[in-house]
């Protein structure tokens, strides 16, 4: 699901950025770019030579940068050129790429739907609308511990 979403971001900013850019998941298999003709294809090493850089790393044309959120690695994303241009382009893309899958993971967390009941986060009329969203069965038995 996350693959389309990046897919969309992708296509919207391939205009703006005028250069090929993408995204790079955890096993080195390209899930999202503006060129389609990439997307399936493999880049391995690009995690290991990450790795050793600070911020981001430019080799076979390619400028790359870990997605990162919460201080974890996501993924990775890669702008065409090794210039200080795209390393710019790969700083903007890894930072808004990584705050949309964050805010995409808590609106589809049911953890985090869980406790917006519980505080009260959530209005009445959209607790079945939402809990639909996120397959929750209405005719289950459940228990809620409040510890304090």
């Amino acid at each position: 699901m996350a693959n389309r979403l990046y897919q969309g971001v992708i296509h919207q900013m391939k205009d703006a950025i005028n250069r090929t850019v993408g995204i790079i998941d955890e096993s080195g298999v390209i899930v999202a770019c503006s060129d389609p003709r990439l997307v399936g294809e493999s880049r391995q090493g690009v995690r290991e030579e990450l790795a050793f850089s600070n911020d981001a790393a430019a080799f076979n044309g390619f400028t790359y940068r870990f997605i990162s959120i919460g201080g974890k690695n996501e993924g990775i994303v890669f702008v065409e050129g090794d210039d200080a241009e795209a390393g710019r382009y790969a700083a903007m893309l890894a930072v808004s790429l990584g705050n949309i899958k964050s805010l995409y993971d808590e609106k589809y967390d049911k953890g985090s739907f869980i406790k917006n009941i519980m505080l009260d986060n959530i209005l009445p009329s959209d607790i079945y609308i939402k809990s639909k969203e996120l397959h929750f069965s209405g005719e289950d038995h459940r228990v809620v511990l409040i510890i304090k």
